[in-house]
């Protein structure tokens, strides 16, 4: 007896066609939403760092009676520093102050490579390409270019003007605000908030969040005069970058008409920290007044919660 096999039907061209469009249709469907949940999981690590740095600054006043400065217009030792060295000890990085205290240095900018070319997980925002980068401090010194992050103190709702010691936020030059002056209210005055760094690469002198040298021209800080990711360029000794996508910038090359705006990778705002420890998210369509009061610690302005 002769068993006859039914011969199996093979996938047309077209069939195969139409099984890859689908899958193509449904690959196209899904990387949006894990872009989305990969950008939720970055925001929150942003927000999440200002709430350490806060905590940072909380503890720091609770130990020496006032915040840390913004900057230190020195030439004597350790010239040009910021908040961000007198915070290591508070985030985790004491010994890399001990060495930085013991270096023993004139300026900020020749701190030895190993201190001030180390990277501070805190002070990276993971949503920034850029995060991990060096630079605002002027150029390579010591053998290192200096590291730079991506968050900034508040100078107040005016122009960062160099050397001032009068600015109406809560860091400046040699500045050494308390809780009691923050007679606007803790709740809703800046403390800190982000910034970009335009690019990986170095260079650059006063771009946010430039620590190691660029303090006095602008990088220790921000100013609320332009609400967050404003098209308005910043405006520092020398930019890394003067047409950056997001963060234009204007070289002035000299003078103290300093300003440096909140500025994000995040849809529609920026992460704070207000001076209570609290964080919220800033829409960039806030009110500019309401945004300007905030910056201020004793305005007197009145505004209701934003």
């Amino acid at each position: 007896m002769i068993t006859l096999l039914k011969a199996r039907r093979a996938f047309t061209l077209i069939e195969l066609l139409v099984v890859i469009a689908i899958i193509a249709i449904l690959v196209a469907l899904l990387l949006p939403a894990v872009q989305q949940a990969r950008e939720a999981a970055r925001r929150s690590q942003c927000k999440a760092n200002l709430k350490q740095i806060g905590i940072a600054m909380h503890n720091y006043h609770d130990v020496h009676s006032t915040f840390p400065y913004g900057y230190f217009d020195s030439n004597t030792y350790h010239g040009r520093d910021t908040w961000m060295q007198q915070l290591m000890p508070y985030y985790d990085q004491a010994p890399a102050y001990e060495a930085y205290a013991s270096s023993n240095v004139q300026w900020v900018m020749d701190t030895p490579k190993e201190i001030k070319d180390l990277k501070i997980p805190v002070l990276m925002c993971p949503s920034d390409p850029s995060s991990g980068g060096f630079g605002g401090g002027g150029g390579a010194r010591a053998g290192g270019n200096g590291f730079q992050g991506n968050y900034v103190l508040c100078a107040g709702n005016a122009l960062m003007t160099r050397s001032s010691t009068t600015l109406n936020g809560i860091a400046f030059n040699r500045s050494s605000v308390q809780f009691k002056d923050v007679t606007d209210g803790t709740s809703v005055t800046l403390m800190a908030a982000e910034s970009i760094l335009r690019g990986k690469n170095t260079g650059g002198w006063g771009g946010a969040g430039g620590y190691w040298g660029g303090g006095n021209h602008g990088a220790y800080g921000f100013t609320s005069l332009e609400t967050p990711n404003t098209t308005v360029a910043d405006q520092v000794y020398s930019c890394k970058s003067t047409t950056f996508p997001g963060a234009p910038c204007t070289s002035i090359l000299g003078g103290s008409a300093l300003r440096n705006f909140t500025r994000s990778y995040h849809v529609g705002g920026a992460h704070v920290a207000m001076v209570d420890g609290a964080t919220r998210f800033i829409s960039e369509n806030i009110d500019v007044d309401v945004w300007r009061a905030a910056g201020s610690r004793n305005g007197n302005e009145v505004f209701g919660d934003f």
